[in-house]
């Protein structure tokens, strides 16, 4: 088994691939993947059942062109802004399942 940098596995993920997150709303969000995604400028499709700052990123960088979502947003702090933008202004395909 060969080991990889984060940057190495992020470069095999073909542009248009869906890419399901762990992790809860703000709690374990995977971060340096996500920063990865943006370097890297690759288009996905999101899984993800209740997003956060991972999602919203990548609405903001227009990388998010196919989400399927039960709940986006921060918390008490109310609705991700850009994944907000995206889904008023038909950038990102939504499938919304609650």
């Amino acid at each position: 088994m060969k080991v990889k940098t984060l940057s190495e596995a992020i470069a095999q993920i073909p542009a248009g691939s869906s890419v399901a997150f762990g992790g809860n709303t703000m709690h374990r969000v995977p971060v340096a993947a996500v920063k990865e995604l943006i370097v890297q400028q690759k288009t996905i499709r999101v899984i993800k059942s209740a997003g956060s700052l991972e999602v919203d990123a990548l609405c903001a960088a227009g990388l998010a062109q196919d989400i399927t979502f039960a709940y986006i947003g921060y918390e008490n702090f109310g609705l991700a802004p850009f994944f907000r933008r995206a889904a008023e202004q038909g950038k990102s395909i939504l499938h919304e399942h609650t």
